[in-house]
């Protein structure tokens, strides 16, 4: 079995993805989209921006904008709640969202990814790569490197 897993991940059939929760709903983003993960701290704030957008950080001596990704989606923030720095890199830069905690990182086969869902939730169709099936979980995979793409955090898409 130890070799079949390996003969799909050499030829990517089996994806890692980076699990993690915004309030408690799990998602997963591609693992190598998302450069570091680091301990929450309050960001700067920046005028005139959007309500999601919390500011910047400084990150080794490059600033970061933050984006509230529980804002983002319309989720409301538990005071308190464990946060966290998912930090990617966009065409802008280096962009960081805060999620409230960072679950694990999962192999998930293609077979177990539902590509054609229909979405009445506040995950915008073009960020959804589809819902995964993992054990009795449902874990929507998202493109959090889209999500942060400047245009998105300006526009408020």
């Amino acid at each position: 079995m130890k070799g079949n897993v390996a003969e799909k991940l050499e030829n990517d059939e089996i994806a890692k993805y980076l699990i993690f929760n915004i309030g408690s709903e799990w998602y997963g983003t591609p693992l190598m989209d998302v450069r570091e993960v680091i301990e929450y701290h309050k960001p700067k704030a920046v005028p005139n921006t959007q309500p999601h957008f919390s500011g910047v950080i400084n990150l080794r001596g490059s600033i970061v904008g933050v984006v509230d990704m529980r804002l983002k989606f319309g989720v409301s923030v538990v005071p308190e709640s464990p946060s966290v720095f998912l930090v990617c890199d966009t065409e802008q830069g280096p962009l960081a969202a805060i999620v409230d905690r960072v679950n694990s990182v999962l192999a998930i086969d293609e077979e177990n990814i539902e590509r054609s869902v229909p979405t009445l939730n506040k995950i915008h169709k073009s960020y959804l790569h589809g819902i995964a099936r993992q054990e009795d979980q449902l874990i929507s995979i998202i493109k959090l490197a889209n999500i942060l793409s400047l245009e998105n955090v300006v526009n408020g898409t």
